[in-house]
């Protein structure tokens, strides 16, 4: 999701680079009913934080250790937060729905400003209702969509299965 996000959009910071997978994942539940790669949102002060992209992007140990079974990541963060890729997205690893996703999280936060995305995301139900805490991913589903029960049962029993 980093390299797909980073190679799309080159100089991307970090900041518009995890609410672009916000939106994308938002989108992907909405439409198919499971997340593009199953990261937790924290109700953060800024917005929505994925905590696993937002850890691979400050490096912190654990997420790149986990994530290193690879080799070095690859990416880096610049001096001003941008996010440079070193190759290319692996392109097996997203289908075409996540990508589809993933280039609408990119227009939500392309020419929008920090404090713009922060008033937006502050505003999304799903981040009221987590209090401070993690986002569920049912309440991306729409209040008045008539599946919205069957929906959050087919999450549900997704995310037994889900491995980040």
């Amino acid at each position: 999701m980093i390299l797909w996000l980073a190679t799309r959009h080159p100089g991307i910071d970090v900041y518009r680079l995890v609410k672009a997978a916000y939106f994308a994942d938002k989108m992907h539940v909405r439409e198919y009913g499971r997340p593009i790669v199953g990261d937790e949102y924290e109700a953060a002060a800024y917005g929505p934080l994925p905590k696993v992209i937002y850890g691979l992007l400050r490096f912190q140990p654990i997420e790149v250790l986990a994530a290193s079974s690879n080799g070095q990541l690859p990416f880096a963060v610049t001096e001003a937060f941008a996010v440079e890729p070193s190759r290319d997205p692996n392109p097996r690893r997203l289908s075409e729905s996540d990508q589809r996703a993933l280039g609408h999280g990119l227009e939500v936060v392309r020419d929008k400003s920090f404090d713009e995305l922060v008033t937006m995301t502050h505003q999304e139900r799903a981040y009221l209702n987590a209090e401070g805490g993690i986002i569920d991913y049912r309440d991306f589903f729409d209040e008045d969509d008539p599946d919205r029960e069957s929906k959050a049962e087919d999450l549900a029993e997704m995310a037994r299965y889900a491995v980040l």
